[in-house]
């Protein structure tokens, strides 16, 4: 219906929590669960975006250190 959807992080974690406190049925207001496993195939198929905030400032810091 108009106006209904669902934000959902993309990640594999954040899917699995979503599942588990059946947040998907109360965004879209549904009787029952969706089937999500699609959502899961993609979340899976992802490549991550770029390195941890962590792995940055170290990658600065040598850099720096030269």
């Amino acid at each position: 219906m108009p106006g209904r959807g669902a934000w959902l992080t993309p990640t594999v974690e954040a899917y699995e929590l979503a599942v588990k406190r059946r947040a998907f049925r109360r965004a879209l207001r549904l009787d029952r669960d969706p089937d999500t496993s699609a959502v899961r195939e993609y979340l899976e198929g992802l490549v991550p975006e770029s390195p941890t905030r962590q792995d940055t400032t170290e990658q600065a810091e040598r850099l720096m250190d030269n």
